[in-house]
């Protein structure tokens, strides 16, 4: 299938559902009403859900207590934030069964990579939400182009800890899944450097501005590396130092510390799928 034709279908990128949508009419006007977008969040359970999963899979706190109400969690993130956060939480419904897939898996290791993202992101004094949605996302065009081509050869392998899935799904079609994972993330409206990280992902120093794709590039590396059950010294030979070093990170040895992650279990990502 063609790039152009898999785009064209209206029923593999699904549009913003229609709760989503008030929710972030309200947060764009220039006064918006915390309480109204409160008690139209509180409206939808699955969305709530999982608005709360990743505020605490974030740790948006740093003394570590947990979140348990969406009031609370909208007060301390702020409007940019939250709406971010309506996003992000709302792809989860959005992709909820796709055939061939262990959803559950996919968004452990998707939390994973958000998490690692939003780590590098406070290190670099970038934007820690815009990071840490980036990373959530940066594995959706798989999904899309799975449910479109669940045949495909460069599809079968597992995503998360398939190192060559760009370049095999490049060479079988002349695209892969960043391009398609771009597309899906501007028409939900997402900001342009999301959507320039995602194309960039696996191209750490293309676009206009990379620091953010390459951030996700390192991300996903070491996501794949703990999958892949790479530790101590071959981990850190496998490192891409030269990616790090481009975008000035320090003491990359920490990325390849197993204990400086928390990582995700399979029930906190099952409660997001």
């Amino acid at each position: 299938m063609k790039l152009e034709d898999l785009l064209a279908t209206d029923a593999l990128i699904p549009s913003l559902p229609a709760a989503v949508t008030r929710i972030l009419g309200e947060l764009q006007k220039e006064e918006p009403d915390l309480r109204l977008v409160n008690q139209l969040l509180s409206g939808e359970v699955g969305l709530t859900v999982r608005i709360l999963r990743l505020v605490n899979s974030a740790r948006y706190r740093a003394s570590g207590e947990r979140i348990g109400t969406v009031e609370v969690a909208t007060t301390m993130l702020g409007l940019i934030a939250t709406r971010q956060l309506v996003q992000a939480a709302a792809v989860g419904s959005a992709f909820k069964n796709v055939a061939g897939v262990d959803m559950a898996e996919f968004w452990r290791f998707s939390i994973d990579v958000a998490k690692i993202s939003r780590s590098l992101a406070e290190e670099l004094g970038l934007d820690k939400g815009i990071a840490f949605t980036a990373g959530l996302l940066h594995g959706v065009g798989d999904l899309i182009m799975k449910m479109a081509m669940p045949g495909l050869p460069s599809l079968q392998p597992a995503f998360v800890t398939d190192a060559g899935r760009c370049a095999a799904q490049t060479a079988e079609l002349g695209y892969a899944y960043p391009e398609v994972g771009a597309c899906f993330a501007s028409r939900w409206q997402f900001p342009e450097s999301i959507v320039e990280a995602l194309r960039y992902q696996c191209d750490p120093h293309g676009g206009v501005k990379h620091t953010l794709s390459s951030l996700l590039y390192l991300a996903c590396w070491s996501a794949r590396a703990h999958q892949m059950g790479l530790a101590g010294s071959v981990r850190l030979e496998k490192f891409p130092h030269e990616v790090a070093q481009a975008i000035g990170l320090s003491g990359t040895e920490r990325l390849c510390d197993e204990e400086a992650i928390a990582w995700t279990e399979v029930e906190e990502a099952r409660d997001f799928a």
